[in-house]
């Protein structure tokens, strides 16, 4: 009969080790609850997470950036979901996604997050070890189904929810990949003309010793400057690039540029839609999973891109947490329009504030999808017509001389 190492949970915090003989994982398991244990850890000669993993460790080490895309996170969510529903113990769970996880970074936090469990840590407090990777919004709700017993239907919540925010990332960049498309294809197209078409085609008209238009002269003095100094132009734009990039990453920073973009008369209502969208989207998932409004208020800020709003949603949670309303606290903020406020305060009078929350996002976010489509549609055409013009002004600078030499022939 085979032999089963376990480790078992006795009460809130104890954790006991032993040995016990079974026909199978199955009875070992139930001898354990027979025992009044809550099994951790059950192998039949030694744990599945033993030295391989370290050896996948040390491999991944030679990966030259630690990317964690936004799908890997959808992906363990929804398999961790699936194998507790199945009645999976928690740490046969992370070893079976260790298993199957092809990013092997993330494969690393599994493992750390394994070692925890195993220590006895919640499944909770290992995810907040990794702020990179889980946000507080992802540990909050774990904990909250840890602590109601609905672990399973809590991460098939987040799996939902973090399956539609990549579906927005992926709608968007297949929306501008055309016209991002045209748009580089034009700057090499006019890169081609002023650095290598324009300069042979000075040498002719300086043969032709007569005066040249202005369009054309000034064509060729810019074509002049990129080929003596285009080095230098790309050492200064990348600089800047860099720079500003320092910049937006600065607290300061950050507050100036998203001041500007929420002053900008059609980008600042948009970002306003988007943030009002994703604020009840994610309070209500929080509260339908059982999250008291004030810790799921704390938890939705960083959800919050906008620097601004997110410091209004801030004061809102400040304001409920110290026992004023939902209501009367979104009525203060100038961030929440009156519609948005009015079907929060039903919601709240009927006890069914997650109903509410949904409907809110599920206007807004329709109102910025089809706002969106539009901007997205707008772009190719737009994009296409600068590039067309662009390339006009040049063929029309550069046959300005011709079509002079030609009168003056006649």
């Amino acid at each position: 009969m085979p032999q089963y190492t376990y480790k078992a949970k006795q009460g809130p915090s104890k954790i006991t080790e032993g040995t016990l003989d079974a026909d199978s994982r199955e009875s070992a398991v139930g001898k354990i609850v027979q025992m009044g244990l809550v099994p951790l850890d059950i192998s039949e000669s030694m744990s599945l997470m033993g030295k391989k993993p370290e050896k996948k460790r040390v491999a991944a080490r030679f990966h030259f950036s630690k990317t964690i895309k936004l799908i890997d996170v959808v992906q363990l969510t929804r398999q961790m979901s699936d194998l507790l529903g199945a009645s999976v113990p928690i740490l046969r769970s992370l070893q079976i996604v260790s298993e199957q996880t092809s990013n092997p970074f993330l494969k690393e936090i599994i493992e750390a997050m394994y070692l925890v469990v195993r220590d006895g840590g919640a499944f909770s407090e290992a995810l907040a070890r990794h702020p990179k990777v889980f946000s507080p919004l992802y540990v909050n709700m774990v904990k909250t189904g840890e602590v109601s017993g609905q672990s399973e239907l809590v991460l098939n919540r987040l799996a939902d929810y973090l399956e539609k925010e990549q579906d927005t990332r992926n709608k968007v960049k297949s929306s501008l990949a055309y016209p991002f498309f045209i748009l580089g294809v034009g700057v090499i197209t006019v890169l081609v003309l002023l650095t290598f078409v324009i300069p042979r085609l000075s040498l002719m008209f300086e043969d032709l010793d007569q005066a040249l238009p202005l369009p054309t002269i000034i064509l060729m003095n810019m074509s002049g400057f990129l080929a003596q100094w285009g080095w230098l132009l790309l050492f200064v734009v990348g600089g800047a690039v860099f720079f500003f990039k320092e910049w937006l990453h600065s607290p300061q920073g950050k507050i100036r540029f998203d001041i500007f973009k929420l002053n900008l008369p059609f980008l600042g209502n948009f970002i306003k839609i988007v943030e009002i969208g994703r604020f009840a989207r994610t309070l209500g998932t929080l509260i339908e999973s059982g999250v008291v409004i004030n810790i799921a208020l704390k938890a939705v800020w960083a959800v919050i891109e906008n620097s601004i709003l997110r410091e209004e949603v801030k004061i809102i949670a400040e304001e409920v947490s110290g026992g004023s309303s939902l209501k009367v606290a979104l009525k203060k903020s100038t961030f929440f329009p009156s519609m948005a406020v009015n079907m929060i305060a039903v919601g709240e009078e009927s006890g069914r504030l997650e109903k509410g929350l949904y409907k809110i996002a599920e206007s807004y976010e329709r109102q910025a999808d089809e706002t969106s489509k539009t901007i997205l549609s707008l772009l190719g055409p737009i994009f296409l017509m600068f590039i067309v013009s662009i390339v006009g002004v040049v063929v029309v600078a550069m046959l300005l001389p011709i079509f002079r030499m030609n009168l003056l022939i006649q």
